[in-house]
């Protein structure tokens, strides 16, 4: 068995990806479940990338999937 001693995101993403679009993993339509919301700040006017930004999508990435095992209808 040959364990791979670095991560290659193009040989595992793209097989998974292809499974999320065909299960319409990031549709999102209403329905009579509860909607849920996530208020994204505006974008960064000096266009300068930093620590916080991702620090903010990743709070908001794991909300977004609490409310969805929560039975929300949430699409972010």
């Amino acid at each position: 068995m040959n364990n791979e001693t670095v991560y290659n995101p193009s040989e595992i993403e793209s097989k998974w990806y292809q499974y999320w679009l065909e299960q319409k993993h990031f549709a999102s339509s209403p329905d009579e479940r509860e909607p849920y919301t996530v208020v994204i700040p505006p974008p960064n006017v000096t266009g300068v990338l930093h620590m916080g930004h991702m620090l903010n999508n990743t709070i908001q990435d794991v909300l977004v999937r609490r409310a969805r095992l929560l039975g929300y209808n949430a699409c972010w």
